[in-house]
């Protein structure tokens, strides 16, 4: 009898200690997972409160957070016929291009003083919409200068015939004050199709190839101030 309640206590005792280690076990499967819990939700948040960005930081261009490398091409809206655009793209697209360059000639905008054109092959908003629905960001070059091998860089002709002659390229206030025109003109209509704003314009380049023409730092600086205050910091 002695040994049978003595084989009971030792099996009862033996079921009581496994309960307890498998008690111990499985409940931290049942117990809350805040950890992951926690990351699924600010991953969540963050995922909402993300802007549009891109950057150059560390010697690498980001764009939303992430490296990226520009692989890009020039398609100029101005040399193609609207009707070709989206053909030209795709093609640009399936050579692996993921960024398109083109520049803004003045003197298709503005072939006489005041008279604006914007429609037709001039329709750079419209092509630019499409850069961004076949999914391609875009540096664009605003000049005022922008050589491109086209008549006079881009100058429209009829800045020769103001007396006294202006000084292209300078700070010439005369100058500068057309060109502000101009710019007031074109920089709002460009501005919503920034890369924050939800288009697909990464960069604005002033100028063109300056340094081998001159070295009016007061005309970049000015050029660079004026683009700001219409499209802020890209």
């Amino acid at each position: 009898m002695a040994r049978k309640r003595s084989k009971r206590t030792t099996t009862t005792f033996f079921f009581a200690l496994l309960s307890i280690i498998a008690f111990c076990a499985f409940v931290p499967v049942f117990a809350p997972l805040p950890s992951l819990s926690s990351h699924s939700n600010h991953h969540s948040q963050h995922k909402k409160v993300t802007t549009r960005k891109f950057e150059i930081a560390n010697d690498m261009f980001w764009k939303d957070g992430k490296p990226f490398q520009i692989i890009g091409g020039d398609l100029h809206y101005f040399r193609v016929l609207p009707e070709y655009w989206e053909d030209r793209l795709l093609r640009a697209k399936a050579l692996g291009l993921n960024t398109i360059q083109t520049y803004v000639p003045w003197n298709l905008h503005e072939p006489k003083p005041g008279k604006l054109d914007f429609e037709g092959i001039a329709d750079i908003v419209s092509f630019l919409k499409l850069c961004h629905k076949l999914g391609f960001v875009v540096m664009l070059r605003a000049g005022p200068y922008i050589c491109a091998e086209w008549d006079l860089g881009g100058f429209p002709a009829w800045l020769l015939a103001i007396n006294p002659a202006l000084r292209p390229r300078s700070s010439d206030p005369n100058f500068l004050r057309l060109v502000e025109r101009w710019w007031e003109i074109l920089l709002p209509k460009v501005a919503p199709l920034l890369y924050a704003n939800g288009g697909p314009i990464i960069m604005v380049q002033i100028e063109n190839e300056y340094g081998s023409y001159g070295n009016d730092k007061a005309y970049l600086h000015h050029l660079v101030t004026l683009a700001r205050g219409h499209l802020g910091m890209i």
